[in-house]
C-alpha cells in the first residue's frame, strides 16, 4: 500500500494512505512511498525517489501528473509564504497544521499516483538498501551540530576570506552537516544549502572545529582509489603502504614515495597513457572492458552512470571507492548507536568519530570493522586528536 510522510521533521509524526491521515500509528500494510524519512526506520519500505535515481517528484511520470504536481505544491508553497508573513516560524509548526486538509490531500494523492507510476516502470536498484542505510546515516549526523571555537574562528577571519564567511554563518546560529545523497553522478556525498561546509573546509582553519566529547578520531583508508583499483583487478590486498609497495613491487627504479605515487596517478587517469609496468599489474583495460559498455559505468555497488570514454574510469573508481568507505561509515553509524561517541562527519574516504573517552575501548572494534570492506581489508589509518586540524597518527 502506498502512502506519504506529511512532514519529514522528527517532532511532526503524520502520514496519508487510502484517503485518510493518521497521526498515532503506523499501518502494518504500508511499503512504499516516495523518499526516505527518519519515521521509517527499521521499516521495510521501499522507495521511490531510489527507483529512479533521486530524481525529483515533480520531475517523473506522465506531464499530466508532473501538471498537477505542480499545481498542488504551488499551493502548499502559498501557505509556506503566508505562514512567513504571518511571522510564524516553520520550525513552531508542523506542516499539516499550517495547510488544510482539502489541499494537503490532493497535494498527497498526486504524490501517490507518481509514486505508484515509478514502481510500475522502474525496477528496484540493487543498491536501494545501501542508498536507505546511508540516509540514515546522513540523518544522524545532521542530529550533532559541529562544535565550532569561535574566538578562534574569529582570529582566522581576520586575515583568511573562507573563515569570515564561515564566522558569518556559524556565529549564534546551529549550523548541522546536512548531506545531499544525490548531489553528484558518482554517489559521492555532496552537502545542501545551508549546511555547514565540512567537505571544503580548510585544512589551514579547520582547527575551529572542536570535539563535542573529548578527541576526534579519524579513520581513513590508505590508497583508497587504488586499493578498489586491485579488487576490481581481483588481486590481494597489500598490507602496507600502497605506494610503498608499488615502488618494491612494480617501480625497482623508483625509491621515493612521492615519485612512486606521481607516475602512479600520470597513467592512472590518462588514458593515452603507455606506462606497460603499471598496465600489467593493475589492468586498466582489462577492468574497463567488464564495468565499461555502451556509454554506462556499472559498478559492483549497483550504480549505472553515464560517461565518456575519457571519464569512465575516473566515475568507476570514485564512485566504488565513495561507496565502499559509506559502507564501512554505516557499520561503524550502528556500531555507535546509543552511545555517547558518535560518527560526526564523513568526507570522501575518511569517517571522523567524535568520541568519549570512556568508550575508547571500541577502538579496535571500529577500526576492524571499518577496514573490513565488500572490496576487501583496506589498511587504514587512524589519526587523534582535539580539533580537525592537529591530527596525529597513531601506529595500528
Amino acid at each position: 500500500m502506498t502512502f506519504q510522510i506529511l512532514d519529514d521533521r522528527r517532532e511532526c509524526y503524520g502520514i496519508y494512505y487510502n484517503g485518510s491521515f493518521i497521526y498515532d500509528n503506523f499501518p502494518s500494510n504500508l511499503d512504499r512511498t516516495w523518499e526516505w524519512s527518519s519515521h521509517l526506520l527499521g521499516r521495510n519500505i521501499n522507495y521511490g525517489s531510489i527507483f529512479c535515481g533521486g530524481r525529483e517528484i515533480g520531475k517523473v511520470g506522465p506531464v499530466h501528473l508532473q501538471d498537477r504536481y505542480e499545481i498542488y505544491s504551488r499551493k502548499i508553497r502559498s501557505f509556506l509564504r503566508a505562514t512567513a508573513n504571518a511571522k510564524i516560524k516553520f520550525d513552531d509548526v508542523c506542516l499539516f497544521e499550517i495547510v488544510p486538509q482539502q489541499h494537503l490531500r490532493h497535494y498527497c494523492e498526486v504524490k501517490n499516483d507518481i509514486t505508484n507510476w515509478v514502481f510500475e516502470n522502474h525496477v528496484k536498484p540493487q543498491n536501494h538498501q545501501h542508498i536507505v542505510d546511508v540516509m540514515e546515516l546522513c540523518d544522524d549526523i545532521s542530529q550533532k551540530i559541529p562544535v565550532i571555537d569561535l574566538n578562534r574562528l574569529y582570529r582566522h577571519s581576520k586575515h583568511d576570506r573562507k573563515a569570515k564567511y564561515l564566522f558569518e554563518q556559524v556565529k549564534g546560529e546551529n549550523t548541522p552537516i546536512l548531506y545531499d545523497v544525490w548531489g553528484s553522478v558518482t554517489g559521492r556525498l555532496t552537502t545542501k544549502p545551508g549546511s555547514f561546509p565540512i567537505l571544503n573546509l580548510k585544512k589551514e582553519i579547520a582547527d575551529c572545529v572542536i570535539p563535542t566529547n573529548d578527541v576526534f578520531v579519524q579513520l581513513d583508508f590508505n590508497g583508497a582509489e587504488i586499493r578498489t583499483l586491485i579488487s576490481l583487478a581481483g588481486k590481494e590486498q597489500p598490507e602496507e603502504d600502497i605506494h610503498e609497495w608499488n615502488m618494491k613491487s612494480i617501480y625497482h627504479n623508483i625509491t621515493e614515495r612521492s615519485k612512486a605515487k606521481q607516475r602512479f596517478f600520470a597513467w592512472l587517469y590518462n588514458p593515452n597513457s603507455n606506462d606497460q609496468e603499471t598496465e600489467r599489474h593493475y589492468t586498466r583495460e582489462q577492468i574497463l572492458n567488464k564495468h565499461y559498455n555502451n556509454s554506462i559505468v556499472s559498478t559492483p555497488f549497483g550504480r549505472k552512470i553515464e560517461a565518456d570514454d575519457f571519464h569512465a574510469l575516473n566515475y568507476l573508481l570514485q564512485s566504488s571507492s565513495s561507496d565502499n568507505c559509506l559502507q564501512s561509515a554505516v557499520k561503524v553509524n550502528k556500531l555507535l548507536k546509543n552511545k555517547k561517541s558518535f560518527v560526526q562527519s564523513v568526507v570522501h574516504d575518511c569517517v571522523t568519530i567524535d568520541m568519549d573517552l570512556s568508550e575508547r575501548h571500541m577502538l579496535p572494534t571500529l577500526v576492524e570493522i571499518f577496514s573490513e570492506t565488500s572490496l576487501g581489508k583496506f589498511k587504514t589509518s587512524v589519526q587523534i586528536g582535539h580539533n580537525l586540524k592537529d591530527l596525529e597518527e597513531v601506529q595500528w
